[in-house]
This record gives structure tokens, C-alpha cells and sequence, in this order.
């Protein structure tokens, strides 16, 4: 870009946020550098007294009729004020006639510059390479970000880019990523606590009553309803016998979703007994008692799970196997006091059944810990939810009832308790709409689903339609950032991360030719 304010036409049109330029220049020939006039996704200004309007072409267009001059759609979404500062929103509007220029290098960096002191940025801008895209952190992360994109557009590139740059500006990070597929933790060989598939431990003892209910109960069984009830009074007496052999003190305060060990072999049996009672009626023969057969198929379904090896990390733990290994979970998860500044856990050795449960756990510890962490200011947590759209659906599913919840939750209510969330997915539409629309943050990149494409359309403001409808066109590993996070709508290439994660690719043409 230069460095010289050169005209490429004027305003013939205004409305709203829209305008549409008339274009003098030759649109075929740059006219510094690499840019053309009237390019979509280029930036103009619009010289007015002491301002300068700066907008971005969206579109351009031939005349119909094959006369005249191109015209070129641009959204207005920024001003530069006359101290030389970059506001977003328009301060006061131009006038058709009004001259529209290219903006200059110099003002491409002061626009750019508005997050400069922040020193975080992934990316540089796609039509200008050496100007980097700054990024306001704490609204970044703080006001949640979704990472959307087909398969192969390298979200996974792009999620550790943007996790390198955090780990190596920050020394004192708290990030727990929830990885689906074990492709993160070879990107991070040191200062990260990597969870691996057969390391994964998650008692059953800290689940709450969702949590245990979406890994024991089916709730298409007529009996559903009776199970949960009895299945409710029991698990309160486990908790409560614990606290008593224990001499706890807690009476009456242990309720059913208290983090207390109970043992699951004795409420099983307490369960089984109920389910084969005979009681005797007014004469005194024995006849089925009022739970008889109820727990059938529940019993079978839940001993073939504990009896299942995949389902050792939660049934046969090692490392935390009472109340008091609690504080070291925690410590664990959350990088506390280990001298590393991130957890990866690898959920690919997870059944699929237990996904959302585990999830669930994981998101609910995390945000009750800073609920009730008096130095929660000083403590910011970021929760990484990897293909979110595999156990946050956007669909009634019972399996996913108390994920969806405990993910929801962080996303309504964790901006005030300092629990951030970045979303990951490549089917948008079949997330859950509460968690993408509490994203005040979008990393888009190539989409090729029209109904993807849309949804992503109507979820971002409408000075951002133009941008996403290039969404199809993007390059591997580019993307467009949008909210209020960056100065303006921008398209970047994200830096590849170094090393990269294990999601590269299978090249079939070599190992099928060997």
C-alpha cells in the first residue's frame, strides 16, 4: 500500500450502513502494491471535513446495460477522527458525491493499531502481509470465541496458533482443552499438562445427579421416572453413610450432588435388593415388592459398563479415589501449582456414550471453582470445546442433556465468573444455538455448507455480510475475524503453528503406492 491518498472514485449512493462508490480508476491495474481498486474486501475511505469514513468493499459490479462506470459496495464501519484515532461505528455520514479513496499504509496501521498494546495476534492481514491483526485479549477470550470451518480448512492449525501465541505472551495461563481426537498435545511438548486417552481418570463419585442420570438412565424406559426418584434416594445415603464413617460433620448439609465418595458396588446392591424384594401382603403371602424388576434393565446396562475396560478412566480410577484426591483433580486441570500453563485431555480413548458426561464434569468443576474462587479476578480459566458440535447439539438428546447445560451455563454466566469458552466446530447449524449465539467472537473460516454459510450469516452483524459471503472462497488457513475484538472485520492468514498439531492430512497417494 502507499503512503499517498489516491482517489479511485465517489459516492453515488447512501443507505444506512451501505454505500456504493462510482469507480474512476482502472479496476484491472494496482494502483500500489497489490491493491486493485475496488477489490472485495478491501478497505476505502471517504474523506469528510476533519474525518475519514472507512469502510470495506463487499461487492462490484458491471453496468447492466454495458455503459458507463463499475461500481463498487462498500459497508461503512469505522472513522477516523480528526486526532487521528480509529472509532468503530460512523461519526457522521458523507454525502453522495463525496470522494472515496484508498486508505494508506499509515492509516491501515493506526486503524490496526487501536489493540496494539495487547501484543497478541495470530495472523496477518490477507491483503496486507506485513501488518499484523491485533486482538483485544480480554474481550478475545473473555467474551467467547467460535472457530467455525469445513473439514480440512485448518481449524485445528488455527486453534493451536492461537494457543501457542497465548502460552508464549502469557506465563501464567490457565486453559483446559477438551480434545476429541488426541491431535493437540503433540503441539504442546512442554509447559502443558497433556491428559493422555489412557491417563484420562474422572470419578464416578464427582458427577452430579445429571451427570450420573445421562450415564445410567434410559430415559425412553417406562420406568424412567421411578428409576431417577429411587436412583435420587439412594445415592443421597451413600454420600451421607460416607460422611458419617467417616465423622465429616456434614449432616444434613450432604446433598445428592455433594463431591462425596460413595461406594458404587454398595448402591448397587442396595439397588438390586429393592429390585428382587418380596414383601408379604395383609395375609401374609409374599407377593412382588413396589420396586420389583424395576432396575432390570437398568442393572444390566450398568454392570456391562462397569465390566467394559473403555470405562476404567471413571469405575477404576487410580489416582483419585476419594474426597480428598479433589483438591488435586482441580490442581491437575487447572494448572495449579504444576508449573504448567495448560491441560489437554484426550478424550479419544472415551466411550462416545460418556463423551458428554465427561464434558459435563470437566465444565461444571471448572466453572463452580471460580464461582466460589474469592480471587477470581486474578484467576481467568479458558475452556477449549473441540468438534463442540459432537456433544453440545443443537437438539433435544438426552445423552447430552447435562453437557449442554454445564457448556451453556459457561457461556451465559462465566464472562462474569472469569470462565471464557472457545467453540470449535465445522457444522455451525448443528451446534447448540444458546453457545454460538453468546460468541461475541468468530473466527471464520472456509465454509462450504450453504446452510452453514447461512447460519453463520445471520449470527454476525450485517456489516460483516460481505465478508461472509467469501467464506466459500478462503484459503487453507485463512480466515475472516469478526466482533469486537479487532478493530474491523478482517480477513488474515493464521500463522502456522509450530510444532503442529496431529491433524494433518493422510497422504494416500504414498502409502498406497508403497
Amino acid at each position: 500500500m502507499s503512503d499517498t491518498d489516491i482517489s479511485i472514485g465517489h459516492l453515488i449512493e447512501i443507505s444506512g450502513e451501505r454505500a456504493v462508490a462510482e469507480l474512476t480508476a482502472d479496476t484491472t491495474a494496482p494502483l500500489a502494491e497489490n491493491y486493485y481498486p475496488g477489490q472485495p474486501g478491501s478497505y476505502v475511505k471517504v474523506p469528510f471535513r476533519d474525518y475519514s469514513i472507512i469502510g470495506i468493499v463487499s461487492d462490484v459490479r458491471m453496468p447492466v446495460n454495458g455503459g458507463g462506470r463499475k461500481t463498487a459496495g462498500c459497508v461503512l464501519i469505522g472513522t477516523l477522527e480528526p486526532d487521528g484515532r480509529f472509532e468503530r461505528g460512523v461519526a457522521i455520514y458523507p454525502n453522495v458525491g463525496q470522494p472515496v479513496q484508498m486508505v494508506t499504509a499509515s492509516e491501515l496501521r493506526t486503524i490496526f493499531a487501536e489493540f496494539l498494546h495487547f501484543d497478541y495476534s495470530f495472523g496477518a492481514l490477507s491483503q496486507a502481509p506485513d501488518q499484523r491483526a491485533y486482538i483485544d485479549v480480554n474481550r478475545f477470550f473473555g467474551q467467547h470465541c467460535a472457530v467455525v470451518g469445513s473439514t480440512g480448512c485448518g481449524k485445528s492449525y488455527t486453534v493451536v496458533s492461537m494457543l501457542q501465541s497465548v502460552i508464549r505472551k502469557y506465563p501464567h495461563t490457565h486453559i483446559v482443552v477438551l480434545d476429541l481426537h488426541g491431535e493437540y498435545a503433540s503441539a504442546f511438548p512442554d509447559c502443558v499438562n497433556a491428559v493422555h486417552a489412557d491417563e484420562v481418570e474422572l470419578p464416578y463419585w464427582i458427577l452430579n445427579f445429571d451427570e450420573f442420570q445421562d450415564l445410567a438412565v434410559d430415559r425412553m424406559e417406562m420406568t424412567a421416572k421411578n428409576q431417577i426418584t429411587v436412583l435420587r434416594d439412594c445415592i443421597v445415603r451413600a454420600r451421607q453413610s460416607t460422611d458419617v464413617a467417616e465423622r465429616m460433620g456434614l449432616g444434613t448439609s450432604v446433598m445428592v450432588d455433594s463431591p462425596i465418595y460413595f461406594d458404587i458396588d454398595e448402591l448397587l446392591g442396595q439397588l438390586r435388593n429393592w429390585n428382587i424384594q418380596m414383601v408379604p401382603d395383609p395375609e401374609g403371602r409374599m407377593m412382588p415388592g413396589p420396586l420389583y424388576g424395576m432396575f432390570d434393565r437398568f442393572l444390566i446396562r450398568f454392570d456391562s459398563r462397569m465390566s467394559d475396560p473403555r470405562y476404567d478412566f471413571m469405575f477404576k480410577c487410580r489416582a483419585y479415589k476419594g474426597a480428598d484426591s479433589l483438591p488435586q483433580l482441580l490442581r491437575d486441570f487447572l494448572s495449579i501449582d504444576t508449573g504448567k500453563r495448560m491441560t489437554v485431555i484426550d478424550l479419544s480413548g472415551v466411550p462416545n456414550e460418556a463423551v458428554g458426561v465427561v464434558v459435563a464434569v470437566v465444565s461444571r468443576v471448572v466453572f463452580e471453582f471460580n464461582l466460589w474462587n474469592p480471587d477470581r479476578d486474578r484467576f481467568p480459566i479458558l475452556m477449549v470445546y473441540e468438534e463442540a458440535h459432537s456433544y453440545i447439539p443443537n437438539r433435544e438428546d438426552d445423552r447430552y442433556r447435562a453437557c449442554r447445560a454445564s457448556v451453556e451455563r459457561i457461556v451465559k454466566e462465566g464472562r462474569k465468573y472469569g470462565v471464557g469458552a472457545v467453540v470449535v466446530s465445522q457444522r455451525p447449524k448443528e451446534l447448540s444455538e444458546t453457545v454460538i449465539a453468546q460468541c461475541n467472537n468468530f473466527v471464520a473460516m472456509r465454509l462450504t455448507n450453504p446452510d452453514d454459510q447461512d447460519y453463520v450469516r445471520r449470527l454476525v452483524p450485517d456489516t460483516a455480510t460481505g465478508l461472509i459471503a467469501m467464506l466459500p472462497a478462503l484459503r487453507t488457513g485463512e480466515a475472516v475475524i469478526l466482533g469486537n475484538s479487532v478493530a474491523l472485520p478482517t480477513r488474515v492468514m493464521v500463522d502456522i503453528p509450530c510444532p503442529t498439531p496431529s491433524s494433518a492430512d493422510v497422504d494416500y497417494d504414498r502409502y498406497w503406492d508403497q
